[in-house]
């Protein structure tokens, strides 16, 4: 009897590698990515000449299904997995597939590129509010140039509503400085599920110390899910730049506006870099990107959101290889069921030295 399956491929480099060999059937595989890190340390009292035991933790990949229209699959068995590092079927000595409540940090951009969209914006985020269920938990946090937590994470509605409708249109973006608070403060206590929605053009003009190559270096060791809704505001700002620009008179008494020089957040390069930004960082975490516009459906993208946030596979084996410093392996998840998309995130694992 032939299976059908969808695969992942999963990259990761390693301190160290030393792969076992055997055979397995080679089958078609899915374009999914994920690198992983894994760093030996030796003990203080080792010597350079010396062996380096290196005690493997189980290693997580969390992986989310979904059929050809979008929906998430949440019926697949354990029996249906397969993993198979550097080409060595591993044994799945973890499984797990509940429904599990989440948290989520709502980013909304308040930056003065987005006054066009403020309501757009503040609906979207009441219509996400509204797909949640009452174990999971919200956080509004809104950003110009400062950032706002309107409300810390919790299950009243109410309370978050409240948080959307007290935002205002400010001067500056830091985006980047937003992402960051999330990562390394808001979230950084809270335990389960963790996803960040953001809603914003994109574009960043007044973050100092957070970059945009910091932020993914950071969501890539993180456990956290990014879903950018991207508004594009590149029009608007176009429009608001021509109005701005200083009036003068020709020899026949004739006005002109005089142009001006972009600034940053006025220049395409800006906007190239913004789409860039949010496909990088909802690849990195298994997220995904959502640009809006007239015919967006937000209830379906949002409904999507929450529903990938609660059935998400976690999947565990303990690696049969040995592993010594500087090489690379890989890691394949299969699901031998059809027509399946598999998603999964980049992360970061660690290897403690004895």
């Amino acid at each position: 009897m032939k299976y059908r399956f969808t695969a992942l491929i999963v990259y990761f480099t390693v301190v160290g590698i030393h792969a076992q060999s055997r055979n397995f059937k080679n089958y078609s595989d899915s374009p999914a990515r994920v690198e992983r890190i894994v760093k030996a340390k030796p003990t203080p009292a080792a010597k350079d000449d010396e062996v380096v035991r290196v005690d493997t933790d189980l290693v997580i990949v969390p992986v989310r299904l979904r059929d050809k229209d979008g929906r998430s699959v949440p019926d697949v068995k354990q029996s249906e997995f397969r993993i198979v590092e550097n080409d060595v079927e591993q044994e799945v000595a973890y499984f797990q597939n509940e429904d599990q409540p989440f948290t989520v940090a709502l980013l909304l951009d308040m930056s003065y590129s987005t006054v066009f969209k403020l309501h757009e914006i503040q609906a979207a985020a009441d219509l996400f509010v509204s797909q949640l269920r009452t174990p999971d938990k919200v956080t509004v946090i809104a950003f110009d140039e400062k950032v706002r937590v309107l409300c810390k994470p919790t299950s009243d509605q109410r309370v978050m509503r409240l948080a959307i409708e007290s935002t205002q249109i400010g001067s500056g973006t830091s985006l980047y400085t937003a992402i960051d608070a999330v990562i390394n403060e808001q979230f950084s206590k809270i335990e389960g599920r963790k996803a960040v929605v953001v809603l914003s053009d994109g574009v960043d003009t007044s973050s100092k110390l957070a970059s945009a190559r910091r932020i993914s270096e950071d969501l890539t060791e993180s456990d956290i899910l990014v879903y950018p809704i991207r508004y594009d505001t590149y029009d608007d700002v176009q429009k608001t730049r021509r109005k701005d620009m200083p009036i003068q008179y020709d020899e026949d008494d004739r006005p002109y506006r005089v142009e001006q020089v972009p600034t940053r957040g006025e220049r395409p390069e800006d906007y190239r870099q913004a789409r860039e930004f949010f496909a990088d960082i909802a690849d990195r975490t298994g997220g995904r990107v959502y640009n809006v516009n007239s015919n967006t459906n937000l209830k379906a993208a949002f409904n999507s959101i929450a529903e990938e946030l609660r059935k998400t596979y976690s999947l565990g084996y303990y690696p049969s290889s040995g592993r010594i410093p500087g090489e690379t392996y890989t890691i394949k998840v299969r699901v031998y069921r059809p027509n399946l998309i598999v998603r999964a995130r980049e992360s970061r694992l660690s290897l403690n030295a004895k």
